[in-house]
């Protein structure tokens, strides 16, 4: 499973939370392939709860 937030100090990033740790994703379609580990403190960071419109191209998109 998948956690997402919205990266409100890098517009166009998303910071996601999976098994793996934290991720730096490019908002974009297949933005997953493109993405890299996250290490560090960031304020703003806001829940994405909805998902309609966002395809980060992950193969089963479970997300929390």
């Amino acid at each position: 499973m998948v956690t997402l937030y919205e990266y409100t100090n890098q517009p166009r990033y998303w910071i996601a939370l999976d098994a793996e740790g934290y991720w730096l994703v490019p908002a974009c379609d297949g933005g997953w392939s493109e993405r890299v580990p996250f290490v560090g403190h960031v304020n703003g960071l806001r829940q994405v709860t909805n998902w309609d419109g966002i395809n980060l191209g992950i193969a089963d998109q479970n997300t929390r």
